[in-house]
């Protein structure tokens, strides 16, 4: 699809190319973490939709090579060895093992059905009766998609006609790319538009990127195409209302993103993602009741996803359910050990309970990680002082003070070390110090760690 000639300006209103905006996103982050599967996998998807097949394939095999069990990138591996003519049974990639959560299980189904269908494509047979296997409305846009790349024109109409009776969504968006009545004089504008797209649903994770960033930028027409690609090539209602929530959210419309979010929900209770989101922009407008809810239920969808019990533990404390709270930090740090946040709050909570020795054990665990800041260190001062270790406190003091010499509070229990060990014109020296620097400080902007979705969702 062409480029809409009038582009309405959001917060930003820059101008941007999503494809090499993307490309130079995900190198950068992969400078910075080089082990981060997600982010190969996802830069295999935009190989794969530049036809650059020989990078693709070396992006895979990295993910893969990260991480064995990555479905998502051996599907996408294989797809790459297929349009490169050379997949066969000697040479096919060995299958993830393990058990795959209930979402990746059903988006696995659509993949093997596909890759099935492009094999018999590529052998110049007729992949219409494997697609048979696909649920509706996937059937239809993958029939109308083959249908667009080797049938008739009558055959193409039909099918492009077949979408939109498969799906209200599919209706309104072939509606907005002027491709219905689905008619031969349509045929060739569908037959450009389609031939742009990565026909498989693992595009959609590209498309729905590439709609994040122009919504980012302001620029709205061109997001809402975005999502409209990750649609089509992974029809789901449910996930294209969450998606517009993105752009409203961009936008500042913060009510037409509740209801977006709210009818993600209904079109498709089982979304996880679209419960996710609902329960972020709940807690964003204060509806901390109703942010639990969703994350209760995701968490029940998705037992092993450690975001989603991170941040239901954040609800948790909010609501003073500090047991509950515990449960939740513990379950995400089963799933995933080296998550800070989870570790750090759950230290922060253990110590606000008064359990320091057990919240310092969190805290040296996450020093053991490499990560240290002044106000972690003056927290585990606190929890040592409170413990009658002098000596230990002082010497996390000593590494706040290194770290952030202006940190308020690092001063104010220098002087409670001071005191406790009889220092007197030590302790009256930090106390002035912490007066002196209290009226004075501003908090810092805490840099933001990457969450699972960024990691590998």
């Amino acid at each position: 699809m062409s480029k809409p000639e009038t582009r309405i300006r959001g917060p930003q209103g820059q101008h941007v190319d999503g494809l090499r905006q993307a490309r130079e996103t995900l190198e950068q982050q992969l400078q910075r973490n080089p082990e981060y599967a997600d982010l190969h996998q996802r830069l295999g998807l935009l190989h794969l939709a530049a036809k650059d097949t020989e990078r693709a394939t070396e992006s895979f095999s990295e993910a893969l090579g990260i991480h064995p069990g990555y479905r998502a990138a051996y599907y996408g591996l294989r797809l790459a060895q297929i349009w490169e003519g050379r997949l066969d049974a000697a040479a096919e990639p060995s299958a993830p093992a393990g058990e795959a959560s209930p979402s990746a299980r059903a988006a696995e189904e659509l993949w093997a059905v596909i890759d099935a269908a492009y094999r018999e494509h590529a052998a110049d047979r007729d992949p219409v009766p494997v697609l048979g296997q696909l649920p509706e409305p996937v059937r239809q846009h993958y029939r109308a998609a083959f249908a667009l790349a080797r049938g008739t024109a009558q055959d193409a109409a039909a099918a492009l006609t077949a979408c939109s009776e498969a799906s209200a969504t599919s209706a309104e968006l072939l509606r907005a790319w002027k491709l219905l009545p689905a008619d031969a004089s349509r045929v060739e504008a569908a037959q450009a538009l389609f031939g742009q797209l990565l026909w498989t649903p693992l595009a959609s994770e590209l498309y729905s990127f590439l709609g994040r960033i122009y919504a980012r930028n302001g620029m709205r027409a061109e997001a809402l195409d975005a999502f409209g690609r990750a649609y089509l090539v992974w029809p789901q209602a449910s996930a294209y209302a969450r998606h517009r929530a993105e752009i409203a959210i961009a936008f500042g419309e913060e009510g037409h993103a509740l209801k977006l979010l709210q009818a993600a929900v209904d079109a498709d209770p089982e979304d996880t993602q679209a419960r996710i989101a609902l329960g972020f922009e709940y807690a964003a407008q204060g509806f901390t009741t109703e942010a639990r809810d969703q994350f209760e239920a995701a968490a029940e969808r998705e037992p092993n996803y450690a975001d989603v019990r991170y941040n239901l533990a954040l609800l948790y404390v909010a609501a003073g359910r500090d047991t509950a709270a515990l449960e939740q930090f513990r379950a995400a740090l089963g799933i995933n050990p080296t998550y800070l946040p989870a570790r750090h709050s759950m230290a922060s909570l253990l110590c606000r309970l008064g359990r320091h020795e057990e919240g310092l054990r969190e805290y040296e665990r996450i020093l053991r990680l490499g990560f240290q800041s002044a106000d972690m260190l003056v927290q585990m001062g606190k929890a040592a002082l409170d413990l009658g270790r002098s000596d230990e406190a002082l010497q996390y003091l000593e590494r706040a003070g290194f770290l952030n010499p202006d940190y308020p509070l690092g001063h104010y229990y220098l002087g409670r070390v001071y005191q406790a060990k009889g220092w007197k014109r030590k302790a009256q020296s930090a106390w002035r110090s912490y007066l002196t620097k209290a009226n004075r400080w501003e908090p810092q902007s805490l840099p933001t760690l990457p969450t699972d979705a960024e990691n590998g969702d």
